[in-house]
């Protein structure tokens, strides 16, 4: 109850003895429930929508590096004889300074173009509820 009112919404029980409860919950329009692949890169949950991913790719245990390559000095992989541009998550949001170990690329497609967003772990799906950014992340780039 309490996280429903936290982003706006409401929820009304109602109770008849011998008949069971009712429970009502309201949510504003400006959220939304989207279906997420929940990742995880460096010890932290990233939810990654799955309206964008095209499928998984598991690197062998031992063999993170295999089949990734140097393009220009941008990392890239051979997916069925096709170069993949390869963005590694903990990178981006400067997570971690050593060496990435990531062995699952996610294939994302965004419009015309897909690129593998490479994580650490792939867990479970859910269903997550999106709301609008606050003032204070609206400025950073990589955070939608």
């Amino acid at each position: 109850k309490t996280n429903i009112e936290h982003v706006g919404g409401s929820v009304e029980i109602q109770t008849k003895l011998g008949e069971g409860s009712i429970f009502k919950i309201k949510v504003p329009l400006t959220l939304a429930i989207v279906p997420a692949l929940v990742v995880r890169s460096v010890g932290r949950r990233f939810a990654i929508p799955q309206m964008n991913l095209v499928e998984l790719v598991r690197l062998d245990a031992g063999q993170s590096g295999s089949g990734i390559e140097l393009v220009h000095g941008a990392p890239v992989y051979r997916l069925r004889g096709r170069l993949l541009p390869l963005v590694y998550l903990d990178r981006e949001l400067k997570l971690r300074e050593e060496e990435p170990n990531g062995q699952n690329i996610l294939v994302l497609q965004v419009d015309s173009r897909r690129f593998g967003l490479v994580v650490d772990e792939v867990h479970d799906t859910e269903e997550i509820v999106v709301k609008p950014l606050g003032k204070h992340l609206k400025g950073i780039r990589v955070y939608a």
